[in-house]
């Protein structure tokens, strides 16, 4: 409705024409009505649908980018309708209860639309929305006070100075109530945040940004409102159900856990009961296996016992690429049993667990021997590495290893063996099913008979304490270093995951959860 008699009011103003009293007052100085009329009605029609729930789950970037226009537009629908107030003579039944109502609608609109830009500019988007639903209230008033006028039309002598009044009154009256009731109904769901979430398995297209119930830290947890998280195989395997038997732990049809992400790194903003360790402000880093993942979110519960204090220096998304990478690599390296100035194979040291381990052997005094495709050579050997060999160059190495360790690699069980030493030790570490298959049931016999060990690393949902203070005091110390490939926005994850199952990725790939600002520790302000 305001829509249509806006293009009504333009099309009399366009081509002159003065004989309805309500065009006549116009005529003379159009540019107000003329801002007016195009900013509401874009504004009317543009809120529509940046209010809708489903448009902002299905396309958050649209939502983001229309937001930047439907705030200016609602700022010069309200000073515009002011504006109109204050320099048009008023119309036939236009009175001082209906200026003073005029005034109050537009500056209350304004306000709303300035306490909506601070909203989310502190990242509080649920206050965000609500300012931004009263403003459109107000700017959709037209359409209600539409309604309100049809006794006026249809009864003969209804219509009055007082009557026309009430029923623009009632028209903005209307719109504030139902607007504050939908809150109120939001209210009773609990603070929501966005969330990467997944309700059925397959590839990174099943990955969309939704709105869900912030999570409340229950005995002996705290809530962590995450700034960066970082992708890790265990992620896209959980999102695949591939190995087949994930279904057993994550639910046999669809995911029983809809918010992948192990990693995280961010500011405790609330302790549940008996939390010691850590208090609200922390710059904590840490692993979500002993809480049902939930790291590709705005906010997750964390055990306290699953983090560790960021170090000084780190970025939040530097701190995010280390906890399970790290917490595998000095898990690893525990099950080769090496003493110092052993030797040592890493293959797939290009990985995300791989340069880990190539800085924490040389930190614990290893002979170290890595491999990894062309493109992360120097990289590798800027790690430290003493030896560094180009996978695609073939297995031209005739040099034999205390230990081998294979990070989600795809050489065969037997070329890994024909590396070891004649007591050296295979550590598996990931990999396809195929060579998980080949470990778990023939491994042994393949063994069998000889000094050689195979050692097939699995991380339980057990807190790893002890491995993440090693890894942060390496960290402090400058022995350890992250190596960040790229970082993808919170709401590009299924983009990130496909760069991730592209393989050949240097390093980690992280995700930036934050906005423009993000208050908390020393951390808040590193890339």
């Amino acid at each position: 409705m305001p829509t249509l008699a806006g293009v009504a009011r333009l099309l009399a103003l366009a081509i002159g024409d003065p004989t309805l009293a309500e065009n006549a007052r116009f005529a003379a100085d159009p540019i107000p009505a003329i801002v007016h009329v195009v900013s509401a009605t874009t504004f009317s029609v543009l809120g529509a649908l940046q209010l809708a729930p489903g448009m902002r789950r299905r396309a958050l970037g649209w939502h983001r980018a229309a937001g930047r226009v439907l705030a200016p537009l609602g700022l010069a629908a309200a000073l515009s309708g002011l504006w109109m107030t204050l320099v048009y003579p008023p119309g036939p039944l236009d009175g001082s209860a209906l200026f003073a109502m005029r005034l109050v609608a537009g500056t209350a609109m304004a306000g709303f639309v300035v306490a909506g830009l601070v909203a989310v500019r502190r990242r509080d988007f649920v206050a965000h929305g609500a300012w931004m639903t009263r403003a459109y209230a107000i700017g959709i008033g037209a359409g209600t006070q539409a309604l309100t006028h049809v006794p006026l039309v249809l009864v003969d002598g209804l219509q009055s100075e007082a009557s026309h009044a009430a029923a623009m009154g009632a028209g903005w009256a209307i719109n504030v109530v139902v607007a504050e009731w939908a809150l109120q109904r939001r209210r009773h769901v609990g603070p929501v945040m966005r969330a990467v979430v997944y309700e059925r398995y397959g590839g990174p297209e099943v990955l969309r940004i939704a709105e869900v119930p912030r999570p409340t830290p229950g005995p002996g947890q705290v809530l962590v409102r995450v700034a960066c998280a970082s992708i890790n195989a265990a992620d896209a395997r959980l999102m695949r159900a591939d190995p087949f038997l994930a279904r057993l732990a994550n639910g046999l049809f669809r995911p029983r856990r809809r918010i992948l992400g192990v990693d995280v790194a961010g500011i405790v903003v609330a302790v549940g009961p008996g939390v010691t360790k850590h208090a609200i402000g922390d710059a904590v880093m840490g692993d979500t296996f002993l809480d049902g993942l939930g790291g590709f979110a705005e906010h997750v519960c964390v055990s306290e016992r699953s983090l560790v204090g960021v170090p000084e220096g780190l970025s939040f998304a530097e701190a995010a690429a280390v906890p399970l990478a790290s917490i595998t690599a000095i898990s690893a390296l525990a099950r080769a049993r090496l003493a110092p100035g052993a030797s040592i194979e890493i293959y797939g040291a290009g990985g995300g667990v791989g340069t880990f381990l190539v800085q924490i052997a040389k930190a614990r005094g290893l002979r170290v021997t890595a491999v990894c495709g062309p493109k992360s050579v120097e990289l590798v050997r800027s790690l430290g590495a003493d030896r560094v060999l180009d996978r695609s160059a073939g297995d031209a190495d005739d040099e034999r290893y205390d230990a081998v360790l294979g990070v989600n690699g795809h050489r065969p069980l037997a070329a890994h063996r024909a590396r070891l030493a004649p007591r050296g030790t295979y550590v598996m570490v990931g990999g396809a099913n195929a060579q998980i298959f080949e470990a778990l049931l023939l491994g042994w016999r393949r063994f069998r008979g000889g000094e050689q060990r195979i050692e097939v690393l699995t991380l339980d949902e057990a807190p790893r304490t002890a491995e993440l203070e090693e890894a942060r005091a390496l960290l402090a110390t400058g022995a350890l270093r992250p190596v960040i490939d790229r970082v993808f926005p919170l709401a590009e994850a299924a983009d990130a995951m496909r760069y991730v199952e592209r393989g050949h990725v240097r390093g980690k790939v992280v995700l930036d959860a934050r906005s423009d600002e993000f208050g908390g520790a020393h951390p808040s302000t590193s890339s």
